[in-house]
């Protein structure tokens, strides 16, 4: 018996399901966008799909180019495209007919507004699916964070990621030397940046460095602001390195830190650090299976021509009889 195609319900992190929860309560202006962050947190911990499709870093890349860059991403379409489509159910703003969702896939991961708004020019609103892009693109970034871990150099002096080439949504100072690591929210990677730079423009000179606090409240929080590019960004003090997961929903429940800095004149740049222009592809048929349907077709060969070209029967005795004779 064949049994139907089903989803398999995977067990969910007990930790991310009680956060969620807490932000849900705590922030229920965020509604929208905590359903698809949490659909990501829960498909990428169903990571089969996404190991299977995490890349071999691209050889020859430039020095500074992230392990992503140029890289030849080939994926599980049914499952990818599956995703995809219920991501698009949770937005009403978009149909799920109309999108490719591995083409989506593709513009999300290279971080590609320009492509993503014209496959939304037909049939969602630009803002909603770029948003929806990225939440979509999270399973796999993530599975390549932790795949491509250990081909990540050990120093890395840039301001963007060196696996996704985004610019990091916060910089952690951990520990008791308050050490500052930059934190990627789309893949989780961290890497160690020093105390006095920009990492927008690299601007060193402390004259033109400054911080945002709070006025009561959390003073662990705070926004790293430079005067020279207007560039800001969040950073808190951890006793340890936040997981992934823990790094979105954090950023989600500090968003009176962004308006209080976009208030003030500073904001993110319009696009990604380093563009990837990476692609992705549908995985072929498993070996096993191609092989048996290479077979059954030439089975099927030989036996259509069987049946157009009978073998003529098998000689009789009075035919042996004719012969010896």
């Amino acid at each position: 018996m064949l049994w139907s195609n089903a989803r398999i319900r995977h067990a969910r992190n007990v930790a991310v399901l009680e956060r969620v929860a807490a932000v849900r309560r705590d922030n229920p202006e965020s509604e929208a966008w905590l359903g698809l962050l949490d659909a990501a947190l829960g498909e990428s911990e169903n990571s089969a799909t996404w190991d299977a499709a995490v890349p071999t870093a691209a050889a020859g890349r430039p020095v500074k180019a992230p392990a992503l860059s140029h890289a030849e991403i080939t994926i599980d379409a049914a499952a990818a495209r599956n995703w995809v489509r219920r991501l698009l159910k949770l937005t009403p703003a978009a149909s799920s007919r109309r999108i490719d969702g591995l083409a989506l896939l593709e513009a999300a991961v290279c971080h590609d507004d320009a492509r993503i708004d014209a496959l939304a020019a037909a049939s969602a609103e630009a803002p909603a699916l770029r948003v929806l892009g990225q939440m979509a693109a999270l399973p796999l970034l993530q599975a390549c964070g932790r795949g491509l871990a250990s081909e990540l150099p050990a120093t890395w002096w840039e301001g963007y990621c060196p696996l996704c080439g985004a610019w990091p949504v916060v910089a952690e100072y951990t520990g008791l030397e308050r050490k500052r690591q930059l934190r990627c929210g789309r893949c989780g990677t961290g890497w160690a940046i020093p105390l006095l730079r920009c990492v927008f423009c690299d601007e060193t000179e402390h004259d033109h460095l400054g911080y945002l606090t709070p006025e009561a409240g959390d003073q662990t929080r705070k926004i790293e602001v430079c005067h020279t590019c207007k560039g800001y960004m969040k950073a808190w003090t951890t006793v340890r390195p936040l997981t992934p997961w823990a790094i979105l929903l954090d950023d989600l429940t500090t968003v009176p830190l962004d308006v209080a800095a976009l208030e003030r004149g500073y904001h993110k740049p319009p696009r990604s650090g380093y563009p990837l222009e990476c692609s992705i592809s549908e995985r072929g048929p498993v070996g096993g299976w191609s092989r048996l349907v290479e077979v059954g077709e030439g089975l099927w060969r030989s036996l259509r021509s069987g049946l157009q070209h009978p073998p003529e029967p098998p000689p009789s005795s009075t035919d042996l009889r004719k012969g010896e004779a």
